[in-house]
């Protein structure tokens, strides 16, 4: 109860959802309803208000059709339950493929969202990997318009910064993407960025200026709706390795806390970290000397 409190309590203070992405230290991947409910009573008794759902938990879906007629029932309790504890829903598919797949993925994804009210559906925007990344960008923005404007889906689409090097989807592509895009918003894997630039976010200074920069871009009413996604990284010449904790990182979450004080942001912060909760847990005896 204790821990509740004070994780309720940082939140509060600083504005921003806190949460986990895939799961618990118990079920560190979501990939049934059953196991969804789980996850959800673990974040709430910790006191974290969000969870980004991987595409593990949806893999059986094949179809919009299957997805009403076998699936509905259970997308629909995770949302009351998810409703009932005020825990924030997104959705993670880190992976589409590319065509002739993509348009059935992405369409099914999209009806997922709309049916468990997900803030937002997160994709890496590399589903077409074997072209230049200018012509790759192109047909990323060509899809994601026809697929909103087709759907009329009320969540929004996600475009997230990705880790390796020869990957679209660094800070400038993400920005110009969301810029040329509706219904959609720039995720800001802190990780991915970290690796992607060889280690650079080593003091608030670098994290305060992508983020002016994405403000600038975007608009400022971002500063009011942003989405985060932190953890610990490895990684070498061509970019991300592997995720670890956040302990054992050389990218300090206190530069970004201090940035998102500075700067008065809201929104969600993500944390994807090996021991889910339980890694969380231990940062919060940081966050809260930080979160006055």
């Amino acid at each position: 109860m204790l821990i509740r409190k004070k994780s309720l309590k940082i939140q509060e203070r600083l504005g921003m959802r806190m949460g986990a992405a895939y799961g618990s230290s118990r079920i560190p991947v979501i990939k049934t309803p059953s196991e969804a409910l789980s996850v959800l009573e673990d974040l709430y008794r910790v006191g974290f208000r969000a969870l980004l759902l991987p595409k593990e938990l949806f893999d059986n879906i094949n179809n919009i059709s299957d997805l009403y007629k076998e699936h509905y029932t259970n997308l629909l309790k995770i949302k009351t339950i998810a409703s009932k504890y005020n825990i924030e829903l997104a959705i993670h598919n880190h992976s589409l493929p590319g065509e002739p797949m993509l348009d059935n993925i992405f369409k099914i994804y999209c009806n997922i969202a709309n049916v468990m009210d997900a803030r937002v559906f997160v994709v890496h925007p590399n589903f077409y990997s074997r072209m230049p990344k200018d012509q790759a960008s192109r047909l990323v923005v060509y899809k994601i318009n026809e697929i909103v404007n087709e759907l009329r889906i009320r969540s929004k689409i996600g475009i997230e910064t990705t880790g390796r090097v020869g990957d679209l989807g660094s800070v400038e592509d993400v920005i110009d993407m969301v810029k040329r895009t509706t219904k959609t918003e720039p995720i800001l894997n802190w990780a991915h960025i970290h690796a992607r630039s060889s280690g650079a976010l080593t003091s608030e200074n670098d994290f305060r200026r992508i983020l002016d920069n994405v403000r600038a871009e975007v608009g400022q009413y971002w500063l009011n709706e942003a989405y985060f996604i932190f953890s610990g990284i490895s990684y070498g010449p061509s970019g991300a390795i592997q995720h670890k904790p956040v302990v054992r990182s050389d990218m300090k979450l206190e530069h970004l806390i201090k940035s998102i004080q500075t700067l008065n942001i809201k929104g969600t912060l993500i944390f994807e970290t090996p021991n889910r909760e339980k890694d969380i847990v231990d940062m919060l005896h940081e966050l809260g000397d930080m979160v006055r």
